[in-house]
């Protein structure tokens, strides 16, 4: 079983850093082609939100949106709770609307 843990794990991190730097979507400006993919968020367990993550490197949350699973997320907001994880980092509001595309449509004010 351990066997296949190994290839599960190198497989779904070669697939997040091949795929979500060419089929997705760009929230943030990055100056790179990172992209969140949905469908790898979830097989990934929130590393899909890939452009999120290349935007906000120090975040504990690459799920930035109540509709993006991230399931590490959830993992680290429990360990918390239970105080076995502070000082947790995630982008503030100004910070999102400093690297947004959609400044222009009000989306983040």
């Amino acid at each position: 079983m351990q066997g296949v843990r190994t290839v599960w794990f190198s497989h779904i991190t070669f697939f997040v850093n091949s795929v979500c730097h060419i089929w997705g979507n760009q929230a943030w400006n990055t100056g790179d082609l990172s992209k969140n993919n949905w469908w790898v968020g979830v097989l990934a367990f929130g590393e899909g939100w890939h452009n999120n993550h290349h935007a906000f490197e120090y975040s504990a949350r690459h799920g930035l949106e109540w509709w993006q699973i991230d399931f590490t997320w959830y993992i680290i907001q429990f360990f918390e709770t239970v105080g076995l994880a502070t000082n947790i980092k995630v982008p503030t509001d100004a910070q999102k609307r400093k690297k947004s595309f959609a400044i222009s449509n009000n989306t983040y004010k």
